[in-house]
């Protein structure tokens, strides 16, 4: 579907805050990582620790 070259829209307005150089590299000091990590490393068991278990 073709679009007049008119209708692609105004540019937004929305506020953007710059932050300082030096705030950028060390990063936010409030900052709270709540990622989760599914993965957990398999723990090796040797063959008689599984039989007598």
């Amino acid at each position: 579907m073709c679009m007049p070259h008119g209708s692609g829209g105004s540019k937004s307005n929305a506020f953007i805050k710059e932050v300082s150089q030096d705030q950028f590299k060390k990063g936010d000091p409030n900052f709270v990582d709540e990622r989760i990590s599914l993965h957990e490393p398999k723990i090796k068991k040797s063959f008689f620790s599984v039989l007598l278990d």
